[in-house]
């Protein structure tokens, strides 16, 4: 009995912080502070509940507001730093990627999956740095660059379901690219192994990537070496998918 109404009683409280991560999220995912009624609008919560939820994060200086416009707290910059000191895969690929980018002199880079998306978890500069500089922590699809290699590595049922709420999609280079093209697309980077971008996710950005697979060999990763379109020659990318390879085995080990 007493187990029953802790279940019910707790309910409430889950569906808080639910809603509150909903919240942070949003702001994560903004590239600009926004107003209450943008918030409202994006997470479907009342101007009562947002001001209350705002209130806790804010005293935990997860959020902060000024003028009226809400944004992310600097105490979120502490949770990165967490991340990034004690996750072991991003710990075990940084050798890794400096050794490959003092190599190819190429940018490395690690993306780890989060649901549908990527983010950039690790990025070592090569020779010749990009004239801007993704950041860390940079939610990106699936379906462009270096989220390839993921993408096609999923389970047949997980592609088709993510390809078919894509639909058409346009590459940065302004290339209109069908579901079935893609598809197509996933089939070769299946075959290969690795996945030549040019222009796809950035106009200004040749790369090669690579799937990182658990031990249990699921994909959860990418990795990728890039450089300036203008010095990086797309017909030489292949040659160094093996180190590449060699890299993302260790990696996911």
């Amino acid at each position: 009995m007493s187990s029953a109404r802790e279940d019910t009683s707790g309910q409430p409280t889950v569906r808080s912080v639910e809603r509150a991560l909903d919240l942070l999220e949003l702001l994560e995912r903004s590239d600009r502070p926004m107003r209450l009624v943008d918030l409202g609008r994006g997470t479907g919560l009342s101007s009562a509940t947002l001001l209350r939820l705002l209130g806790v994060l804010q005293r935990r200086d997860l959020v902060t507001a000024v003028a009226g416009e809400y944004r992310l707290g600097v105490a979120t910059l502490g949770m990165a730093h967490g991340y990034i000191s004690t996750d072991p895969l991003s710990n075990r690929a940084r050798p890794h990627l400096q050794q490959l980018a003092d190599t190819t002199k190429l940018t490395t880079s690690l993306y780890v999956r989060s649901g549908d998306e990527r983010i950039l978890a690790v990025r070592v500069d090569g020779a010749e740095p990009f004239r801007y500089q993704l950041p860390l922590g940079r939610r990106l699809t699936l379906h462009l660059g270096a989220g390839k290699p993921i993408l096609a590595n999923l389970p047949a049922a997980e592609t088709a379901r993510i390809l078919d709420a894509l639909g058409e999609t346009q590459r940065a280079d302004g290339r209109t690219v069908s579901v079935e093209g893609l598809d197509a697309d996933l089939a070769t980077v299946r075959r290969n192994g690795f996945h030549v971008s040019v222009a796809e996710r950035d106009t200004a950005v040749a790369s090669l990537s690579v799937p990182v697979f658990a031990p249990t060999g699921e994909v959860i990763a990418s990795l990728s070496a890039s450089g300036p379109i203008e010095s990086t020659d797309p017909e030489r990318l292949p040659d160094w998918a093996p180190e590449l390879r060699r890299a993302a085995a260790a990696v996911g080990r």
